[in-house]
Order: C-alpha cells, then sequence, then structure tokens
C-alpha cells in the first residue's frame, strides 16, 4: 500500500482549473494498479502516428504540449486536438483530461454493447480499450495569420496534409476550381516531383487530387480530367 500512497502524494501538488468528471476506465484501473500511465496513440492527418505516455492529470493542452516536442513543432499557437468515431468528430477543450476521454469511450462501448444484446443477462467482462473506431486527431483549430506561411517546417508540413484532408477528401471548405487546381498541383509536385514523360501513372488517380464536387462540376467522369 506505501507505493501507492507515495504515488498519489507526489501527484497530489498538481493544480488543474477543472476536475475530472468520469470514474477511471478499466484500462485507466490496469495501469494504476502497476503505478503506469497509459500509452495513448496519435494520428495525424499526413498519415502518422505517435505515441505518448499520458497521465492521469494530463489535459488535451498538455498532451498537445507533449506531441509537439516529440515532432518537433515549434508553436503549437491554433493547434488541437480531436476524438474521432463512427459519424462523429468533436474538438477537445485544452482543460479536458484525456483519461475521461478514454473513459466516456468505454461507457459508450459498454452501452452499445447492452443495446445490442438486450436479452443477453451477462455483460462480457473481458476488458474493454479504447475502440478501433475512436481516434485522437491532432490538427490545426485557430488560424489567426492566414497570409503568412510559417517559418517552420514541420508546422508546413502539417498544413499542408490538413488542406489534402480537408479539401481533397472531405471536402469540408467550399473552395473554387482554381483553389482546388492550385492545390491539386501542389499535391502532384510532392507526391510525384518534376513531370517525366511516361510517369503519368498517378495521374490517373484524379480522386487523389481533387474533391468529388469539383470533378464532377465540369466533366462527368474523371477520365476527361485525364491529359
Amino acid at each position: 500500500i506505501q507505493q501507492y500512497v507515495q504515488w498519489c502524494l507526489d501527484n497530489s501538488t498538481r493544480i488543474k482549473v477543472n476536475v475530472r468528471k468520469l470514474p477511471p476506465s478499466s484500462v485507466e484501473i490496469a495501469a494504476m494498479r502497476r503505478l503506469g500511465t497509459i500509452v495513448c496513440r496519435f494520428f495525424f492527418l499526413d498519415g502518422r502516428t505517435k505515441a505518448i505516455d499520458v497521465h492521469p492529470c494530463d489535459t488535451a493542452e498538455n498532451s498537445v504540449a507533449k506531441l509537439a516536442e516529440k515532432i518537433g513543432l515549434q508553436n503549437t499557437e491554433g493547434w488541437a486536438l480531436y476524438e474521432t468515431g463512427v459519424n462523429r468528430e468533436a474538438h477537445i477543450p485544452a482543460h479536458c483530461y484525456l483519461y475521461d476521454i478514454i473513459s466516456s469511450w468505454e461507457i459508450e462501448q459498454l452501452q452499445d454493447r447492452t443495446t445490442n444484446n438486450k436479452k443477453a443477462q451477462v455483460v462480457n467482462n473481458k476488458k474493454l480499450s479504447q475502440s478501433s473506431d475512436n481516434r485522437f486527431i491532432f490538427r490545426k483549430r485557430l488560424f489567426r495569420q492566414t497570409k503568412e506561411i510559417p517559418g517552420d517546417i514541420v508546422e508546413v508540413s502539417l498544413l499542408f496534409a490538413q488542406a489534402v484532408h480537408s479539401v481533397v477528401r472531405c471536402d469540408e471548405l467550399p473552395v473554387s476550381e482554381k483553389v482546388a487546381l492550385q492545390l491539386a498541383g501542389l499535391q502532384a509536385q510532392v507526391i510525384i516531383g518534376d513531370p517525366k514523360d511516361g510517369n503519368v501513372e498517378l495521374y490517373n488517380k484524379v480522386d487523389m487530387f481533387l474533391p468529388q464536387r469539383i470533378r464532377t462540376s465540369r466533366f462527368n467522369s474523371d477520365v476527361d480530367w485525364i491529359p
């Protein structure tokens, strides 16, 4: 018991502006039994992932700072964490504890299992970890200097990936055809490099470069976009 008391004493000095709102998840309980933390995987919009240790007292703001240090991001202003699941994506407030988010995922998963097993009298007792459908996403939320290109190459890379995600994959931004084609040109330069004779395979994958809204606004078929 002494080791658990000492752990509580060591961590009782961490002052936070908010309190935990949900009971600990089974994953957190397992981590506390070994006096450890939960290793969480965070997803970036360029397809990369990074794993970091998340402390029970860590908020979204703390995790953003840890991620920034790990990937070499110089300035965290405007960057935030999101949680995604089936048909949902929500911003995680800076003061929110990530362990509460993990707990909410487990509660939701338990409710879904109970709903889907109304006739069952006993709920499966195996550990419920983070569902594969639930993820932490690292992305830019607030853009203050929209006309200035950051000097940090890491931030530029992340912003480029977010632009491709928002414009091409999700069509979240109502960009014009001109802007969409400019972004497509940048993508082609990044992915393919300088034009070379005979290197046309990737050019056939129009959906990699343009959102469906733009593709169908001019031509009925993607083939018509290929020179």
